[in-house]
């Protein structure tokens, strides 16, 4: 915990969340004063105060007393419009005040009770994922923030001052980061647990497995990111070996969301080699058929 002494302006923080916590706490080192903090969990304010030294913290919203000049709400995807209107119940007026929340997929619409009351809104996400408070504050400050609203070049700026950087989105651009966000990160984890649990069922200990895979999975990220598919696709499909296909759908047949998985995939790289004219065998088109969940 440090004491912040600022001349940049205050403030308040409305959900005890991972992310919000990580964030004051940037908020913080950048010289801004932590005023107040609201959450339905007495438990979660107490876990919060430990990283943030908020003046006033309270589990009712009517509690809020000062003006901050930034408002932060960062709560669950839900509960972000209902927080909103519980919160312009509670105050006069919001004139010169700036609002954001957190949410990935939301616009800064939801925040309409809140700019009814003088407020000016926007939405800044940040794009990484925060199991726990230690690892948000640890990555928050290099983070790539999806900015969007009326406050949109004020929240690039203000990504800047937390040491990272902002990019100007419409909500059209910001839903679309969103889910391609939940494909790389939460769906890749998910995969990456099937694959480990595959290989334990199969007798490969995890051990062993990450030993042998991981790299591999590491060299497809950044392969993925920095070459055309043309270049970087390898395996069955690009060579077409049609047996060694049969063979792992045959060895998946334990395992049926896993083949389903493994067809899925299959069916959309032939798409890609399609499209980048590289598909050397037709008879790949037919090997994924409408059936393979049966």
């Amino acid at each position: 915990i440090f004491i912040v002494i600022s001349e940049k302006g205050s403030f308040s923080l409305f959900g005890a969340s991972r992310v919000g916590v990580s964030l004051a706490y940037h908020f913080c080192r950048a010289g801004y004063s932590p005023e107040f903090l609201w959450n339905r969990s007495e438990e979660r304010l107490n876990k919060a105060i430990r990283w943030v030294p908020f003046k006033y913290e309270s589990t009712s919203i009517k509690d809020f007393q000062e003006k901050s000049n930034w408002i932060i709400i960062s709560v669950s995807d839900d509960a972000v419009e209902s927080v909103a209107q519980k919160f312009a119940e509670s105050v006069d007026n919001l004139n010169n005040v700036n609002a954001f929340h957190t949410s990935g997929i939301l616009s800064s619409e939801v925040l309409n009770p809140l700019k009814e009351k003088g407020c000016r809104t926007g939405s800044f996400h940040p794009v990484l994922s925060v199991p726990d408070i230690r690892t948000g504050i640890s990555k928050m400050s290099s983070a790539v923030f999806t900015c969007e609203g009326e406050i949109d070049k004020e929240l690039v700026k203000l990504a800047e001052k937390i040491g990272g950087k902002g990019m100007q989105l419409t909500h059209k651009q910001k839903e679309l980061i969103h889910v391609s966000s939940v494909f790389l990160s939460n769906y890749s984890i998910s995969l990456i647990a099937a694959v480990k649990e595959l290989c334990k069922k199969k007798g490969l200990s995890e051990e062993k497995a990450k030993t042998i895979l991981r790299g591999l999975s590491e060299q497809a990220v950044e392969n993925g990111w920095s070459k055309p598919p043309s270049d970087v696709l390898t395996g069955p499909i690009v060579r077409g070996d049609v047996k060694t296909i049969e063979k792992h759908l045959e060895l998946l047949d334990e395992f049926p969301d896993l083949k389903k998985l493994y067809a899925d995939f299959g069916r959309l790289t032939l798409e890609i080699l399609k499209q980048e004219d590289i598909l050397k065998c037709e008879m790949l088109l037919n090997i994924f058929g409408d059936d393979i969940d049966k």
